[in-house]
């Protein structure tokens, strides 16, 4: 979202931007910038404003806006006060960006409405240093070595996502091949981080930065379709949600209501649904179920007194 914020900004202020330009500015790959301007495009339709398609290869041009362009510019701060929220919810590694998208003054104007909550990173902590490390890391194309579930690994860094208010690094293990991306939990790896060369930047597939919530964490084998059947009294908030952009959403006579996803680490899906206690159950296929029942036994072996 802020992303896109941001291209619309620059396109006001502007009348152009370079594909390349946003590419660097917001650490996304082509395809993800072209997907946001065609979005962009479908929202200009309706609200007065064209971008042209991309021209020498590499510029679009805001070609045509009815709309009076003050009354964008009077709702920047309200824009940079919803950005300011965005990141702020990230934690102190998002400070420097904060201020970034605030005003000349360093204010971020006009209060916002919406407030985002979750678990912020702490800088000076462990996976703080960890984060920032590699960070420095990407932005001079080096080649980076540490220790991560007791194996050393050589990895291109490419990028980071934020989950459930967790810091996860996106990146090539350069011992695994050419199709060797994969996803390190920040909070796992272990430092210090070492440079060991530079390399090549290469945005990373599509699928290890998607935005789904659920099905986030990739393997090498075929995904798979599980099952998660809501009560009838959480249903109407959980199909209000989507969750997977492949995701399918069945209603039952009971007032339950099903959802399917494809996923790769179906232990990923089990441990969501247990967020919701009773009120939501794996129901298929039955090697999900199965697996399901063992991990809420495990845990209730925890709270047996002994």
């Amino acid at each position: 979202m802020a992303r896109k914020i941001g291209i619309l900004l620059d396109l006001v202020r502007n009348r152009r931007i370079s594909l390349r330009g946003c590419e660097q500015t917001y650490g996304a790959s082509e395809r993800t910038i072209l997907r946001d301007l065609q979005e962009l495009r479908k929202i200009g339709e309706t609200s007065g404003f064209r971008i042209t398609e991309r021209e020498h290869g590499d510029v679009c041009e805001l070609s045509e806006f009815k709309a009076r362009p003050a009354g964008i510019l009077e709702g920047e701060k309200r824009v940079r006060a919803l950005m300011a929220e965005v990141l702020k919810a990230f934690g102190d590694p998002m400070n420097e960006l904060t201020g970034a998208v605030g005003n000349e003054d360093g204010a971020t104007g006009d209060a916002t409405f919406l407030h985002v909550v979750q678990p912020q990173l702490v800088d000076g902590t462990a996976v703080g240093k960890t984060y920032r490390d590699l960070e420095a890391a990407w932005r001079n194309d080096a080649r980076v070595t540490f220790r991560y579930r007791d194996q050393v690994r050589r990895v291109e860094p490419a990028a980071a996502v934020v989950r459930s208010g967790r810091y996860y690094l996106v990146g090539r293990d350069v011992d695994k091949g050419r199709d060797g991306w994969r996803t390190f939990s920040i909070d796992v790896i272990e430092g210090p981080i070492r440079r060991i060369g530079t390399f090549t930047r290469k945005a990373p597939p599509a699928k290890y930065v998607s935005g789904d919530t659920i099905g986030f964490f990739k393997g090498d084998g075929e995904p798979q379709t599980v099952e998660v059947t809501f009560s009838a009294q959480l249903a109407p908030s959980a199909v209000s949600r989507r969750w997977q952009q492949a995701q399918n959403v069945r209603k039952n006579a009971d007032g339950s209501a099903t959802i399917s996803l494809r996923v790769d680490d179906v232990d990923e899906v089990i441990r969501w649904a247990l967020g919701f206690g009773d009120q939501a159950w794996m129901s298929g296929p039955s090697a999900a179920v199965d697996r399901g029942e063992e991990l809420a036994q495990r845990i209730l072996m925890r709270y047996r007194k002994k």
